[in-house]
């Protein structure tokens, strides 16, 4: 989507490009699964999850059926609220110049989806197994990331998702192993991955939280949860001082992490 000269006063096509590219830009946010909260009337909302997930079996005659009620607990999570505005000059719109537009727009998009991605990562922080996988020597090595992934499915999950930093990404793509295991082979580039590594798709954080030879990887069905308690939402206002519309862009989301044991950290 881009906006076009009929759409750039129209607050909602300004929001919509904005939304796009926030939800396209993201790494982080990835290791969570997504849920709508926004008809919840609250900032705290509570989210039942399953600690153990028992197996069904014989049940003897005149006895009850097993059930999990008894292991189910409550999790909170809290919003915030995000958002960013962007400046539209009326000499940008009456002379039609969309390049400037669109770059503007998408400059205050990239901020916002860094803060959301930024708020995804301080919830992953200190929230991993206890074990790193890893001799920490710098270098993220083919068996380092199948170190993890024996790690997670021996803990009873399913690896996902693999984000690594652009250091260690350069470690994979050297490695004669990834390139054989990418199931991506010369289409390097899909949906954000950049390769697999036995099926499970990596993608690169260029925020800077991770470092050379370090990666997450994660079961991400089962780790945490992105809620949403209000979906983008927009308003527009006058500058008139300056002669400027300003489009208001705003979210409130908030992240859990509800089995920390499902994400693994490596140091290569």
């Amino acid at each position: 989507m881009s906006v076009t000269s009929n759409d750039v006063i129209d607050q909602e096509a300004v929001r919509a490009e904005v939304e796009e590219y926030a939800e396209k830009n993201r790494v982080w946010r990835q290791a969570f699964r997504q849920i709508d909260s926004t008809d919840i009337d609250s900032n705290t909302v509570e989210i039942p999850v399953l600690d153990e997930e028992r197996a069904a079996g014989v049940v003897d005659e005149g006895t009850s059926y097993p059930s999990a009620g008894d292991a189910t607990r409550k999790v909170d999570v809290e919003h915030n609220k995000y958002g960013v505005e962007v400046e539209l000059t009326y000499e940008a719109i009456q002379d039609a110049l969309l390049d400037v537009i669109a770059l503007h727009t998408e400059e205050r998009a990239e901020d916002l989806a860094d803060a959301l991605d930024e708020a995804a990562y301080a919830e992953v922080e200190g929230n991993l197994q206890a074990d790193v996988i890893g001799d920490a020597g710098g270098e993220l090595g083919y068996t380092d990331v199948i170190d993890a992934m024996t790690a997670l499915e021996g803990e009873s999950f399913e690896p996902d998702l693999l984000i690594v930093s652009p250091e260690s990404k350069g470690d994979l793509m050297k490695s004669d192993e990834f390139t054989r295991a990418s199931e991506l082979g010369d289409d390097i580039v899909r949906d954000g991955a950049f390769g697999e590594v036995a099926g499970v798709p990596v993608f690169v954080d260029d925020g800077g939280h991770i470092g050379a030879g370090e990666a997450v990887m994660f079961d991400s069905g089962r780790y945490g949860i992105e809620s949403e308690r209000e979906a983008m939402t927009s308003q527009e206002y006058e500058e008139e001082s300056e002669n400027k519309r300003v489009v208001q862009v705003r979210t409130r989301m908030g992240w859990k992490a509800v089995r920390p044991e499902a994400g693994v950290k490596i140091e290569g």
